[in-house]
């Protein structure tokens, strides 16, 4: 029955003229980027957004706890004894504790060597889709900032714990249909962020889609491709 009524719609499309075409996939194009903004990309943001604040709030205690052992240890080189090395260990397990609590909030997320493999297994459902090309976009780190640290301090910061952002682009071909079904499926999925989408019609009714994905990591490594 469906099979019946695609080729339905595929002749009523066949006998329109060339403008009224034309205003049908204007309205499926401004269809898919409503959809798109409403049901993905906003709902993918705001969970970014709640992930990367209490990541940060994570690692702002982790380099407070950090700088108590700076001290803790400054000390000990001068005038060590008991308490201090209980002191230490106590800090050492609260630090442990605090890295622990940042990897299971991006447990949920998948790991950026897996993102391509992933993307591919998925699109593999879609034969109307042709994957043209995939690649990495550059590495992005995701550092709160502190004013009142001077330049040393900064460049020490760098060697320390961040969160990087990890983006991987494709770019699709295929008709509008199968790219709404393969978009709805990545929606029902988890492990990554919306960055972006384009949508590019080349040949009616098919189009060249440009889609960025990104997922979060506290090691810079490129994701494999």
């Amino acid at each position: 029955m469906n099979l019946e009524k695609w080729h339905a719609l595929k002749d009523k499309t066949a006998a329109l003229t060339l403008r009224e075409r034309a205003i049908i996939l204007s309205v499926g194009l401004v269809l898919v980027a409503f959809i798109w903004a409403q049901f993905f990309y906003l709902s993918f943001e705001k969970e970014l957004k709640t992930t990367q604040i209490e990541i940060t709030r994570l690692q702002q205690s982790e380099l407070l706890q950090q700088d108590e052992l700076k001290g803790l240890m400054a000390k000990l080189a001068n005038d060590p004894n008991a308490q201090l090395f209980e002191e230490q260990r106590r800090i050492k397990d609260k630090l442990d504790t605090l890295k622990d609590q940042i990897e299971v909030r991006l447990s949920h997320l998948i790991e950026p060597e897996l993102m391509a493999d992933v993307m591919r297994n998925v699109l593999s459902d879609y034969k109307g889709l042709r994957l043209v090309s995939a690649k990495n976009m550059a590495v992005e780190p995701l550092q709160f900032s502190d004013t009142d640290k001077n330049d040393a301090n900064k460049n020490e910061d760098k060697d320390q714990a961040v969160l990087f952002s990890h983006r991987f682009e494709m770019v699709l071909h295929g008709s509008y249909f199968q790219t709404v079904s393969f978009l709805k499926r990545l929606e029902e999925m988890k492990g990554f962020y919306w960055t972006m989408l384009k949508y590019e019609v080349d040949a009616y009714p098919n189009a060249k889609v440009t889609l960025q994905l990104s997922t979060l990591s506290l090691d810079e490594d490129w994701i494999g491709v």
